[in-house]
């Protein structure tokens, strides 16, 4: 795995929603390496994109290199070769360029444009995006991460980014596992369930917008096109000052960004299984983005095309729907979006952003009903042809946005952020005739999402040295929610072997439930000297549920129903953070954090399950606190780097639910501990890279009422993982990358031997995937990925854990599958 770029960011946001919308440098963090600056290092760099080769520098050299992503976007550099100081190989990286440097106060080297308006304003970029400054240097080193500097932090991006998205094109889930430590394997499906950050919740973002709701329907990394993904930031770990949702980590997507010289660039892909090659499992994308800027406006606009085929196993059989959570096999997606950047003044910059995603299934295949009846554990689900369903698995994702800038309000910077989102999501029909609390029928459920917010964050250096910065502003968030439900006549699927779904009416499951929450926030950070620094933070927190009168599908078949009276319930909470990290010489860093992160109560889960008597006004409710601890290092040895971490969190109150006619928090008491650790070596000719992960954890917890605890659940603590990489590049054109993925077998039955949802003795499996990258010349490269190269038979971690809880939901993983690219620059 290769962390090659950490940017030394700076938390620009916090909401219960999260965001990290700005991640610039403060001086406070630039640490005055004199050593860097002017020792000379070996470096054997070959030619290749200018933000591979300055990362390159920054890593071997240990000097800070800030430059703005859509300045050096798209542009090449030539080799860069001897034993030279890291200022002159980025003057060499360079040359022939418009581009310049400049060394801050904190003795970084900034990248800025030769143009007379930047000279004459040096601290001020032309080109400010979403992202406007990064830092391009070793994240090991670094010490920073998206919120504090005792923290792990993966950056995949770049020439990475772009042979996972070979390997995996249709499930960002995919991409994640083989590259982020901690991470618990995909669902190879629509749903994120199971695919916890360190035993707990991640919260997502899309350009610093969270995706993730409180009616989860885990169905967040979905809504992204993989294809408009530029970069992925995962912070492993609580943080208390992002808000809801983010107590084991964050997942940071950024897409393309505007600005930059002008480029246009169109990608067509095939992809289909090598397993049994047919017409049926061909996929296929065509993908345009366009980019650029004039003296005011910068602009970024990409449109795609993607056609999912069907999956076939290593056997060469059809893989069935997943009965649980849906899945995309044989659905169209169209996505298209936008940025439009308008530069007010050397200070202010105001952008908007809109995009657009689509996916919706149409396909012939359905799920055996028979296989459910089979002993559990036993077999596996079985597709058959001739599904009659007018409506299938589909989700639908509109994001608005506006950012506003203002770089100097009285020495402090501020970042403002306006959104909305408007998401609907369709789940695969279920057979729900013994379930009184969905009414004992056949359905199909549906989930909208109507989301607005907002955050407001101002960053205001301390003392005339800048060793010190307070980070503190608020955020808001309002989220509306309902789940309707279509239901379908018993008699038609009986009779057609659950083949045909006649639509008899449409009920209520959930009714609009409306969640508002308010946050303040407070970091201060501060220097000690070239080998302390230190932060620690404060949020508070107010949310409130509330909901109108409704009916439960519970009492929908009885003679006189009662209705459930609305109401409304509030809680608060204050979490706090604390870290520090030291570095006893150059290249090496220790760490130590005390963080806490928390979720809010699902109340629409338990809502949704009503009785007669639920009086919400009986409730008592309150964010669910996650205590985490972390001991870390960064380090480099020559051409080696590598991290370690331990860590540990605890939680003591569980999921929402009922209690003397209202809600309660279940006093279930969880505790995880766990190791990571990565490593990553460069050979001196740069054209081999090799590296790898390691992640074990442990997770125990003492149920309510419980006097022995037991250990967690699969779809809460995954079994040991470790992931290998090997790249080889002989040359400018040809590059190629191998990736190994392995999860260990573990036993998650309790003492009493039972399989049952969530608790299976999983077995192992591995794959290996390889891709490959040649460029034709300067504007024209194909790419070939295969995943699953030796056509393995395994059943992921999700589909061994039987999230339907039967059968059903046994899905083999895919066999060998291939996916080419041709990509012209015009």
């Amino acid at each position: 795995m290769q962390h090659l770029h950490l940017p030394r960011l700076k938390l620009s946001r916090i909401a219960f929603a999260v965001a990290i919308a700005c991640t610039q440098s403060g001086a406070w963090a630039q640490a005055a390496e004199t050593t860097a600056a002017t020792s000379a290092v070996q470096l054997n760099i070959p030619a290749g994109p200018l933000s591979t080769t300055l990362t390159r520098i920054g890593q071997l050299s240990g000097r800070t290199i800030i430059a703005d992503p859509a300045l050096i976007s798209g542009r090449q550099a030539p080799a860069i070769n001897g034993r030279i100081s890291s200022g002159e190989a980025v003057r060499q990286a360079l040359a022939g360029s418009d581009l310049t440097t400049e060394t801050t106060p904190g003795g970084a080297l900034s990248i800025r444009r030769k143009s007379a308006s930047e000279i004459s304003d040096a601290n001020t970029s032309e080109n400010a995006t979403v992202m406007p400054t990064v830092v391009v240097t070793d994240e090991r080193m670094s010490g920073g991460s998206l919120a504090q500097p005792a923290r792990q932090i993966t950056v995949i991006e770049g020439q990475e980014l772009n042979d996972l998205r070979a390997i995996s094109p249709n499930s960002i889930g995919s991409m994640l596992t083989k590259a982020v430590p901690g991470l618990s394997d995909s669902s190879r499906s629509l749903t994120d369930y199971g695919q916890t950050l360190r035993g707990r919740n991640a919260l997502i973002l899309v350009d610093g917008i969270p995706l993730n709701t409180n009616r989860d329907s885990s169905r967040n990394l979905v809504n992204i096109d993989p294809a408009r993904i530029n970069r992925i930031e995962v912070l492993r770990g609580s943080s208390s000052i992002y808000g809801s949702g983010a107590s084991g980590g964050i997942i940071s997507v950024t897409t393309r960004p505007p600005g930059g010289e002008p480029v246009a660039e169109t990608t067509i892909s095939m992809n289909g299984s090598l397993s049994r090659l047919s017409k049926d499992g061909l996929g296929a994308q065509v993908q345009h983005y366009f980019s650029g800027k004039g003296d005011v406006v910068d602009y970024e606009v990409d449109a795609s095309y993607r056609r999912i085929g069907g999956s076939y196993d290593a056997h060469g059989d059809r893989i069935a729907p997943d009965a649980s959570q849906g899945d995309l096999f044989d659905s169209n997606t169209y996505s298209l979006g936008g940025k439009l950047g308008f530069r007010i003044d050397a200070n202010q910059r105001l952008q908007l952003s809109a995009s657009y995603l689509r996916a919706k299934q149409k396909t012939d295949y359905a799920t055996d009903p028979k296989i459910a009846s089979t002993p559990i554990g036993t077999a596996t689900a079985r597709a058959i042809q001739g599904l009659n369903l007018a409506n299938q698995n589909e989700v639908e994702n509109t994001l608005l946005s506006a950012n506003y800038e203002h770089k100097d309000i009285l020495g402090s910077s501020l970042t403002a952020l306006l959104y909305g989102r408007d998401n609907f999501t369709r789940f695969t029909p279920f057979d729900a005739r013994a379930n009184v609390n969905r009414g004992n029928n056949i359905d199909q459920v549906m989930q909208n999402n109507k989301v607005f917010g907002g955050r407001l964050t101002m960053d205001t250096p301390l003392g005339s040295d800048q060793k010190a910065k307070l980070l503190w502003g608020a955020d808001f968030i309002q989220e509306r929610s309902n789940m309707p439900l279509d239901v379908f006549d018993p008699a038609a699927y009986d009779a057609s072997g659950g083949l045909v779904f006649r639509k008899t009416g449409q009920r209520t499951y959930m009714p609009w439930l409306t969640t508002r929450s308010i946050g303040a926030f407070a970091q201060l950070q501060y220097k000690f000297n070239e080998q302390w620094s230190a932060e620690g933070g404060l949020r508070y927190e107010k949310a409130s549920a509330s909901f109108n009168d409704f009916q439960p599908l519970s009492q929908s078949k009885l003679a006189t129903p009662a209705t459930i009276k609305g109401g409304k319930v509030s809680y608060d909470a204050v979490v706090h953070n604390a870290g520090v990290t030291f570095k006893p010489v150059k290249g090496q860093e220790f760490y130590a954090s005390v963080s806490q992160g928390f979720d809010l109560p699902d109340i629409g889960v338990i809502l949704r399950n009503a009785n007669a008597s639920f009086n919400i006004n009986s409730s008592q409710l309150e964010p669910v606190k996650t205590d985490s601890y972390e001991l870390g290092w960064r380090g480099r040895f020559s051409n080696t780097v590598a991290t370690f971490a331990l860590f540990r969190s605890s939680s003591d109150l569980g999921a929402v639910q009922s209690f003397n006619n209202g809600l309660v928090l279940a006093r279930t008491s969880e505790k995880i501990n766990g190791v990571e650790a990565t490593v990553d070596y460069y050979s001196d000719n740069e054209k081999w890279v090799s590296g790898g992960t390691f992640t074990w954890m442990q997770g125990r917890e003492l149920p309510q009422g419980a006097k022995q605890d037991q250990q967690m659940t699969g779809y809460r603590i995954p079994p040991v993982k470790v992931t290998a990489y090997v790249q080889y590049q002989p040359n400018e054109r040809w590059s190629n990358r191998a990736q190994f993925t392995w999860f260990a077998s573990k036993d998650y039955r309790l003492a009493d031997g039972k399989t049952q949802f969530a608790r299976a003795d999983v077995d192992g499996y591995y794959t290996v995937d390889l891709v490959s990258r040649y460029k034709l010349n300067k504007n024209d490269a194909v790419t070939l990925g295969i995943e699953n190269l030796f056509n393995k038979y395994y059943l992921p971690l999700y589909s061994q854990l039987m999230r339907s809880g039967n059968n059903n939901s046994r899905l083999p993983a895919t066999g060998a599958t291939f996916a080419i690219s041709y990509t012209h620059r015009w």
